[in-house]
């Protein structure tokens, strides 16, 4: 660990110890560099995470019943927004319920309205598989904290460029005093 001795002298830091102080500069670049992938990772993780692939199967709808075949990217869940020829779109029409079949797979559905599909493809939203987290209503938050953490990040770069500026001075000899 570096031992700084104070000395009786308006300069700081001294010559001699811009060495020390290079050295601790470029280990905080370096925890720098590692939180910002950190960072980065998180987001990139995040992203993944809120990018489910949507439901799809081949769907005959009448009334608010709507049967199921060929379920891909499932399970088919309650709540989910279904799309396709024939569906109710305006206002969306979304699944209510499961009346027969294996729960989130092949089956007849509940609907919230009415539609009329003959074998169409169907498209579920949100997609299958387990719940993720974080949740979409999660993501605002996580977001935040990352601004929050990039903001730090750049306050810290922009002190580091300050100190290397400041060691730099420090690395110049001080021109000799007296006549």
């Amino acid at each position: 660990m570096l031992q700084v001795t104070p000395q009786a002298t308006a300069v700081w830091p001294v010559p001699g110890d811009a060495t020390g102080l290079t050295g601790i500069n470029k280990d905080q670049a370096i925890v720098m560099r590692d939180q910002a992938a950190l960072i980065d990772a998180y987001q990139s993780n995040l992203n993944k995470v809120q990018a489910t692939t949507p439901t799809t199967a081949t769907g005959t709808a009448t009334g608010t019943q709507l049967a199921l075949t060929g379920v891909t990217n499932g399970p088919v869940k309650i709540g989910a927004t279904v799309t396709g020829t024939g569906v109710t779109v305006n206002p969306p029409t979304t699944i209510i319920g499961q009346s027969t079949g294996t729960t989130g797979t092949d089956g007849t559905y509940l609907l919230n309205q009415a539609s009329t599909a003959g074998n169409a493809a169907i498209t579920i939203t949100p997609g299958g598989g387990p719940s993720n987290w974080p949740t979409q209503v999660d993501s605002p938050t996580l977001m935040s904290i990352q601004q929050a953490q990039t903001l730090i990040l750049r306050t810290q770069t922009t002190l580091l460029q300050q100190y290397q500026s400041l060691l730099n001075i420090s690395a110049v000899p001080a021109p000799p005093s007296g006549p």
